[in-house]
């Protein structure tokens, strides 16, 4: 397990849920096949396989024992694969019975077995499963698990011959079967198969990467090969929403709201389509033969992630990640003079920003928190921007939430910007400690201004261009690049001192753009208000200037109105200086030096462009 996973909230969670379940010793062992007796009651193991191949596992998850019931569900797949939906349907029933597993559920008429997860109806899906030349059933069975594990299958052969030896119900029901004509083999051929099928050995890590198969279209998320083509996925796990758990699926569709199939062995097999896999394996069973901890566990995990499958999504996305970069290359709105420039090209990778977009769900937010916390092992500051998300669920609210902690136990910067629409998001951010980080974790409404901290904090770190100009003297100005003393002087001389308090408006939109400021101290805040024509203290930022700084200087080019707000963001001290009182020679230089500037921006950002895409 990589640090990452070991380190996800995913699967702290279940190691947290198994110290809880583990002292629950409610239930008892199958005793009907005796070999069942010998298994430990204090065996607990839980595992979750999410579609992106992620694997979380607590306890006693990797504990062999054998799949039994659960197997009717993989052979129910491969007789529709074998056979075709009609066929299947001609034999086998869909409707729930009602009662328990090894009930003698038959159509009065016909003598098909209600549903395939009951004992006659697994009976007869395994006799549809074909022979190929040189691949009996069982091994095509066999196979078909492999596809859904990842790895080879074998048989537990003192458990079916234990079976094999009691399994006298069973052997009547295959009769009754084939008396209907339900069976075209030999009733003693297939119910042979049948305790063949439910003796394959599996663990708990098995049940969730079969059950992920199903959730992600049949193909299996860690391994890429397909285990079941997709349009019988949903056939299989329509049957296991309504027959699954026996005599118990009504109340288990409503408690945790996920197909699943159960079997005496203590597995249980929940499957979370379009998310993830859940596998659970504990021996002591219910009177229903469903396990106690295992019901209990999926229970649990349902309601705490509120992940019920009629607890629909309005939207979904492929991929939350609408993109991701770090400082060396795209900075924040903040205009920085050439000194703090390199600094940030140098060490800004050490600032990450991600911006997520769509709805975030369990399974999004889940892959998204991996990476999330990958990047806390490499970076100092982390920022997320949630601009784009259009809604978060209570899961990964909690699993985003939980980086919090994270990032204060590793001494890292941890910001989520743009949150101001997800309320539940907040209040449940707020619940935490909120003096663990200063800033804190919402300090920051607009991303950006996370980011400018983040460089800001960063810059000063590094004792490297940290330190503003004394005072913005002309020729530090790039507008005056190339002037000697005696221009820099007319300059000077052309232009009058203005004095801003934190808060004024320096220019405003459509005001005549006829001057430029050159910033001598304080810092200037460039910004259009987010509705057009609006009177609104909701501004969008463009950019931020300091001393030795110019703004206005576009207006050399068009002559015409002011484009952008500038107020001042600390008290601030300029020189501005009208256009038409400086010399034609020093505003062609000047234009020249604008047009090699804006020519360079140009430059850097057609860079990174290309590195953003």
């Amino acid at each position: 397990m990589t640090r990452a996973l070991s380190l996800s909230p995913v699967q702290q969670y279940l190691e947290r849920l198994h110290a809880e379940l583990q002292p629950l010793g409610d239930g008892e062992l199958a005793s009907y096949i005796p070999e069942l007796t010998r298994a430990d009651p204090n065996w607990l193991g839980i595992a979750l396989v999410t579609v992106d191949g992620h694997v979380y596992q607590a306890g006693d998850s990797r504990q062999p024992f054998t799949v039994q019931s659960i197997s009717k569900a993989v052979s129910y797949g491969l007789a529709l694969e074998d056979c075709g939906l009609e066929q299947v349907l001609a034999k086998i029933g869909v409707e729930p019975s009602g009662e328990a597993f090894n009930s003698i559920s038959l159509e009065p008429d016909s003598g098909r077995p209600m549903n395939p997860m009951i004992n006659a109806g697994a009976i007869a899906t395994t006799g549809l499963v074909a022979s190929e030349p040189g691949r009996p059933p069982m091994r095509r069975i066999l196979d078909a698990f492999t596809r859904y594990t990842g790895h080879e299958m074998e048989l537990d052969e003192s458990v079916y011959r234990s079976e094999s030896e009691t399994g006298h119900r069973n052997r009547a029901i295959a009769h009754l079967l084939y008396g209907h004509g339900i069976l075209d083999r030999a009733p003693d051929e297939v119910v042979d198969l049948y305790f063949k099928q439910c003796s394959i050995l599996v663990t708990a890590r098995d049940l969730a990467q079969m059950g992920a198969c199903l959730a992600n279209s049949g193909v299996n998320p860690v391994t890429g090969v397909v285990a079941l083509k997709s349009r019988y996925v949903e056939k299989v796990l329509s049957v296991m929403s309504t027959c699954g758990m026996y005599d118990y699926s009504g109340a288990w569709i409503f408690n945790v709201g996920m197909p699943a199939k159960s079997g005496v062995g203590g597995g249980i097999m929940a499957v979370l389509p379009g998310q993830f896999g859940l596998g659970v394996f504990s021996p002591l069973l219910d009177p229903k033969g469903n396990s106690v901890r295992g019901i209990e566990a999926c229970k649990r995990i349902s309601n705490d992630f509120k992940l019920h499958l009629f607890n629909v999504a309005h939207a979904t996305s492929e991929s939350v990640v609408r993109q991701c970069y770090d400082c060396s290359r795209s900075h924040s709105r903040r205009r920085r003079d050439d000194a703090q420039t390199a600094t940030l090209a140098e060490q800004g990778q050490r600032i990450r920003v991600y911006e997520l977009q769509g709805e975030l769900l369990f399974g999004s937010a889940e892959s998204v928190t991996l990476k999330l916390l990958a990047e806390l092992e490499q970076v100092d500051y982390l920022v997320v921007d949630f601009k784009r998300v259009v809604g978060m669920d209570q899961a990964s609210a909690s699993l985003l939430g939980s980086l919090c902690e994270r990032a204060a136990a590793d001494g890292k910067y941890l910001f989520f910007g743009a949150t101001g629409h997800l309320y539940p998001f907040r209040r449940h951010l707020q619940r935490g400690d909120v003096s663990a980080q200063t800033p804190g974790w919402l300090a920051f409404d607009d991303s950006d201004q996370a980011v400018e901290w983040c460089e800001d904090d960063l810059i000063a770190r590094l004792g490297s261009g940290a330190a503003e100009p004394a005072s913005g003297e002309l020729d530090r100005q790039y507008l005056c690049t190339g002037l000697d003393a005696n221009e820099i002087e007319r300059v000077r001389r052309a232009g009058s001192e203005q004095h801003f308090n934190a808060g004024d408006r320096v220019v405003a939109m459509g005001d005549p753009a006829d001057c430029l400021y050159f910033i001598i101290s304080g810092e200037a805040e460039v910004w259009v208000p987010t509705a057009v024509g609006v009177v609104s203290d909701r501004r969008l930022r463009l950019t931020t200037l300091g001393p030795g700084m110019v703004f206005g200087e576009i207006g050399l080019l068009s002559g015409q109105q002011r484009t952008a707000n500038v107020s001042a963001a600390s008290a601030l001290h300029c020189l501005e200086v009208p256009f038409d009182a400086l010399d034609k020679g020093i505003r062609t230089r000047m234009l020249a030096n604008m047009a090699g500037h804006f020519a360079n921006m140009l430059k850097d950002n057609a860079e990174l462009v290309q590195h953003l895409a």
